[in-house]
């Protein structure tokens, strides 16, 4: 393919060193033949223009099919910063304030509670409190919710996180805000940093001040007008698409949470977005980012 960015003729016309440059190359190629990856997609730049690029190894391994660089990644928490911007712009509009409680758009969030220690094994349940603060869009922003990931918290929350289903592919947004809004918090809202599904409930707040379902704002808001004709929540062409390798301890590939040859169900606002090198390079240069690896697994 051809990227539409203007190529530096060499890195050191843009600042940087070839040979510095060449390592990140040898260093994804030897993961490559050591099949720690299948492949990969490079991409740095600067000043406005792309300095390196490259397609490493196989989107598919079993199949022999090699990287292209119009490859489409799985690109995961990505996700996130188009649903923050998505969010930043409804507040631009008014339609939202980043100090107006998460409960103005999300009934269910009026009145949390707050485990005190999920770690805590005595009766085998987390011990709660009443939330002392209510939870703002801000901390959905900044991940100061108190929301969190199963996999991240201590056993008894983790428990209640699985056993509620809280990342199942099968629900919306609104079912999904649903079910958090029926268990604890990991902490007070506003009192301790925890990456988790802030973004994904940031999602649903996008959609219900906007009036609109979270990947259609985000298609017509952000994608259209910069161009990212490659970068959706799903449906695409599979053949199109990264696929992870066959994993030599279990002999199988890892289990792909997401048809990405359909719209989903649950668009997810912290983990669903699909995209390219190409794309992605368009949105970071926009911001003045200058560089992006895509690498699967």
């Amino acid at each position: 393919m051809s990227f539409e960015f203007p190529r530096a003729n060499k890195p050191e016309d843009v600042g940087l060193s070839s040979p510095r440059l060449a390592r990140i190359r040898d260093a994804l190629q030897a993961d490559i033949d050591k099949a720690v990856v299948p492949g990969a997609v490079a991409l740095v730049a600067r000043r406005g223009q792309i300095a390196s690029l490259d397609a490493l190894g196989y989107r598919d391994r079993e199949a022999g099919a090699a990287m292209k660089l119009d490859t489409i990644f799985r690109i995961a928490s990505m996700t996130k910063p188009f649903t923050s911007e998505a969010a930043m712009m409804l507040a631009e509009e008014g339609r939202l304030l980043i100090a107006d409680p998460v409960s103005r758009f999300i009934p269910e969030f009026a009145d949390l509670q707050v485990a005190v220690d999920s770690d805590d094994r005595s009766d085998g349940k987390p011990k709660i409190e009443p939330s002392r603060h209510e939870m703002s869009v801000h901390d959905l922003l900044r991940h100061t919710s108190g929301l969190t990931y199963a996999h991240l918290t201590g056993p008894l929350l983790k428990s209640r996180y699985e056993g509620a289903g809280v990342v199942d592919e099968k629900q919306t947004n609104a079912e999904m805000v649903g079910k958090l809004g029926r268990l604890p918090l990991a902490y007070q809202p506003g009192t301790t940093w925890q990456y988790g599904v802030s973004t994904d409930v940031l999602g649903r707040v996008v959609e219900v001040a906007s009036g609109m379902e979270l990947d259609r704002f985000i298609a017509e808001r952000i994608y259209k007008p910069l161009g990212l004709s490659n970068t959706g929540f799903g449906p695409i062409d599979e053949a199109r698409a990264v696929q992870p390798q066959i994993d030599p301890v279990s002999g199988k590939r890892p289990p792909m949470r997401r048809d990405i040859s359909v719209r989903p169900r649950w668009i997810s606002g912290g983990s669903g977005l699909l995209s390219t090198v190409g794309n992605a390079f368009g949105k970071l240069q926009a911001f003045g980012s200058v560089q992006a690896i895509f690498r699967c697994r």
